[in-house]
């Protein structure tokens, strides 16, 4: 029940866009991976630190990056913890787009209508 309340955005009937204008670690970027596109912030910080924690990845982070990113970068980020910026993001195919803090909600937004 508990991740219920996270991924339900999985079974909304429209497209969800996440628009991620600063840092998001742990369940906060785990929350973006479950939604249809990304649009980042280029000096964004990324990051699954759950290991770093002593914790098992959760938030459906295990299923959604490797389907994003393969395998291997999948594990990587995910045993790592390391921290990636939303250029990388965009490089990886985390996200659709990397662009200026300051557009990140306007390019969403425009996206969205």
């Amino acid at each position: 029940r508990f991740y219920e309340s996270f991924l339900c955005v999985r079974r909304l009937p429209v497209p969800v866009i996440s628009a991620i204008n600063g840092h998001a670690i742990g369940a906060g970027f785990a929350m973006t991976l479950a939604t249809d596109i990304r649009i980042v912030a280029n000096e964004a910080k990324l990051a699954l630190n759950f290991t770093q924690l002593g914790l098992h990845p959760g938030m459906g982070s295990t299923h959604f990056l490797p389907l994003l990113v393969g395998h291997q970068n999948a594990s990587f980020m995910l045993l790592s913890g390391g921290q990636i910026s939303g250029v990388e993001a965009k490089d990886m195919g985390i996200a659709l787009r990397a662009v200026p803090k300051e557009t990140v909600l306007p390019d969403a937004l425009a996206m969205a209508r």
